[in-house]
């Protein structure tokens, strides 16, 4: 009696635990601790770590970050360049419209030239004196050959320039500086901008706004622009507008206005 009694606790006993009925079972009696707690332990160890398919798709995910980061990147760089080139050519642009500027603001008066005296080898009296009705003394537009200019080169100097344009640059000459007329003529020119497909001028009459300037050969022949009601005439011209084509640009130019002193 005692000893059926005493196997049927060591089966319930051996119950509360688990993994260890079968070992309980078979020897009947209350399974020990320690025996317990091993079989746990090396359960538990056995789950540690990853399996073959898991690494596989943890390099697969990082393969795929690393290609998306990459492109992004190429992305960045390639746009940097672009800008760094736009801002360039952006640069160039406003440094070459700024020495066109400082040219006319020093261009020469009637106060130096006189209206007997051509600054512009070339020109008979009668086309000075067309050209001067319409552009102030010392600025000679010729859309064929560019913009002449007569420039103050300091210390009582005068000089001669030419901007214009050859095999899609905008070209820089100037003469030797000197005292007394006729000036030298512009020599040794220097590319000043790439890319130009066009070079534009036009000038501002009171009353009138913004007209072209006309050429010395056609003064005689070409039609006169009709003045607008209410414009005066003989006025001085106030400014001068530099419009410069670029290539493979917009349609519209960039513009540079000047107002003449």
């Amino acid at each position: 009696m005692n000893t059926t009694f005493q196997r049927q606790a060591s089966v319930e006993t051996c119950t509360s635990f688990r993994g260890s009925r079968q070992q309980c079972a078979v020897q009947g009696d209350a399974p020990d601790r320690n025996t317990v707690r091993q079989t746990n332990a090396r359960d538990n160890t056995a789950q540690l770590g990853f399996t073959l398919i898991e690494v596989l798709v943890a390099l697969t995910l990082m393969a795929l970050v690393s290609l998306i980061s990459w492109q992004g990147l190429d992305a960045v760089q390639r746009t940097g360049e672009r800008l760094d080139e736009r801002g360039e050519e952006t640069l160039a642009l406003v440094r070459a419209l700024g020495q066109i500027e400082r040219d006319l603001l020093l261009h020469a008066g009637e106060d130096v030239l006189e209206p007997s005296l051509s600054p512009f080898p070339g020109a008979d009296d009668n086309d000075i004196k067309d050209a001067r009705g319409r552009l102030p003394a010392g600025i000679r537009w010729e859309p064929d050959h560019g913009l002449f200019l007569v420039r103050s080169a300091g210390d009582g100097l005068w000089q001669r320039l030419r901007w214009y344009l050859e095999d899609g640059r905008l070209m820089r000459a100037a003469g030797i500086p000197s005292y007394v007329l006729p000036l030298p003529e512009p020599s040794a020119p220097v590319a000043v901008l790439e890319q130009v497909q066009g070079l534009g001028v036009r000038i501002w009459m009171p009353g009138e706004g913004w007209v072209e300037p006309q050429n010395e050969d056609d003064a005689g022949t070409a039609p006169q622009t009709p003045a607008r009601p209410g414009a005066a005439q003989g006025t001085a011209v106030q400014g001068l507008e530099i419009a410069l084509y670029r290539q493979g640009a917009a349609k519209d130019p960039y513009r540079k206005v000047v107002v003449l002193p």
